[in-house]
């Protein structure tokens, strides 16, 4: 669905003569590899908002995965974010 969004947004403007300039950044993997914490330490010593890395930390806190095998789900299970 995504593909399609940017084909058919890409291909009306390109159309009408506008150039298309398109970023995009895959940084699930990378952050599934961090030290959430020493990252949010991090982000406070930065001065980042403090309501800010309430909302992010709310939000990661919370987290669940599931696994699909051959189109069978597993149960839901939490994500230990906090080491």
């Amino acid at each position: 669905m995504l593909f399609f969004s940017v084909q058919q947004v890409t291909s009306y403007f390109t159309k009408r003569g506008s150039c298309v300039y398109l970023s995009s950044l895959d940084a699930s993997k990378a952050f599934d590899r961090v030290i959430h914490s020493k990252l949010f330490d991090k982000l406070a010593n930065r001065n980042v908002p403090h309501c800010l890395l309430r909302v992010l930390h709310n939000w990661y806190n919370k987290l669940v995965s599931v696994v699909k095998w051959n189109s069978v789900l597993s149960k839901f299970f939490c994500c230990v974010l906090w080491c």
